[in-house]
């Protein structure tokens, strides 16, 4: 197998892998809710609690001071916040708390819904998470695979020079000198 070989393959390995999604990034959205004050202006309140938001109909931030919904509500501002909300009658604690409930029934679902899909995501992650693991395992047993193959032919190996016997008389002659200078060493 050649390097190019074990690349293509490779790329088949993960070609099947989903793409990662995109992290959302949750943008943190607040919802106003319009409320009517007992003179009959419109005024938007992002919650009806201590520490939200009271906006007039114009964008501005609603005045300092007690305002009374039309609810019978008294809400205290202070720089367009709510500092103090002030109960109305008993009958309306009633309406309050079934208000309440229906909120909390909202969460609940939505939370319930969350967990499911926290649930989903979470096998398919699993399951990604395996085929990586067996990419990676796969990648590796190419490597090693590739490491084993030669890289280039060996190069053959060159015969050592031989003489070969003529029947020329010059290579006597040489021959007979070599001789002679072998045997005089002494």
């Amino acid at each position: 197998m050649n390097p190019k070989e074990a690349i293509l393959k490779i790329r088949a390995l993960f070609e099947d892998m989903p793409e990662p999604m995109p992290e959302k990034e949750e943008e943190v959205k607040v919802e106003m809710a319009e409320y009517s004050l007992a003179d009959g202006t419109k005024v938007m309140i992002s919650a009806l609690e201590v520490g939200g938001e009271v906006v007039l109909e114009d964008g501005n931030p609603a005045p300092d001071g007690e305002h009374q919904l039309a609810d019978g509500q008294v809400i205290e501002t202070e720089g367009g916040k709510i500092m103090e909300i002030k109960a109305p009658e008993p009958e309306m604690e009633i309406e309050v708390e079934s208000e309440k409930d229906k909120k909390m029934e909202e969460v609940e679902a939505k939370l319930s819904a969350l967990e499911m899909e926290n649930e989903s995501l979470k096998a398919k992650l699993s399951e990604v998470e395996k085929k990586a693991a067996q990419g990676f395992s796969q990648v590796i047993e190419l490597i090693e695979e590739i490491a084993k193959v030669p890289q280039a032919d060996p190069i053959e190996k060159t015969q050592s020079f031989k003489f070969e016997s003529t029947k020329d008389i010059k290579f006597d002659r040489l021959a007979k000198y070599r001789n002679a200078i072998l045997n005089n060493k002494n």
